[in-house]
């Protein structure tokens, strides 16, 4: 549960700069997940290749200034393609617990990714998410745990997210914001603004996940 009467003001400021402000500077989050779709083929011969192109472009989503999990994913993949291969198969193995697949994979990036001494190989739980938004953009959500803290905040929700409590914070942050992703689904306004802004090299997102991440 969340404030409404909060969730309905920062709703209104949203679409009110949806337009000139919003879909400038965010429509590659729309444009990288349906990049993704059209690329991902885990059985491609050439793996390592095949990552490379779908996560192309992924932008500012997997590299900034100070984290590179694009970097190091990729050069993992080209120096032991099948063993970075069976990560992203256990990863969206959908059979299983999220947490248990997210973890799995950060650990497993212990080992088969290749880094400098002391380094770190990036793949933390905002990025395995991000992959899993990519493959899954009707129901997953990148996390990062400050946003979801502070939207909880923001909007005095029934959620507490604790630094290091990585299952108990993914599990919540997914419950919390499919909340606010059904919110925004009943604002019709709020529908009809992205679905004119949506071109053809974009997800058409129709579950509005990719909406709610931006939203968040």
């Amino acid at each position: 549960m969340f404030d409404r009467s909060k969730f309905a003001d920062y709703l209104a400021d949203y679409k009110r700069d949806f337009v000139d402000v919003t879909w400038p500077e965010e429509k590659h989050k729309w444009q990288a997940v349906q990049h993704f779709q059209d690329h991902w083929e885990v059985n491609a011969d050439d793996f390592a290749g095949m990552l490379q192109s779908a996560l192309s472009n992924t932008g500012n989503l997997l590299t900034s200034a100070s984290r590179f999990p694009k970097r190091m994913i990729e050069t993992a993949a080209k120096a032991d393609p099948e063993a970075v291969r069976a990560m992203f198969v256990d990863l969206f193995d959908e059979t299983t617990d999220l947490y248990e697949r997210v973890d799995a994979f950060k650990k497993a990036a212990e080992t088969v990714v290749p880094r400098p001494e002391g380094r770190s190989h990036y793949q933390d739980e905002s990025a395995i998410t991000t992959y899993l938004w990519l493959r899954y953009p009707d129901k997953y959500y990148i996390y990062k745990w400050s946003l979801a803290r502070d939207n909880a905040s923001a909007l005095d929700a029934d959620f507490s997210f604790k630094m290091g409590d990585y299952a108990n914070n993914l599990r919540d942050q997914l419950t919390f914001y499919d909340e606010i992703c059904e919110a925004l689904r009943s604002d019709s306004e709020l529908r009809d603004l992205l679905k004119a802004s949506l071109t053809s090299d974009c997800y058409p997102d129709p579950e509005l996940k990719t909406l709610t991440i931006d939203f968040c």
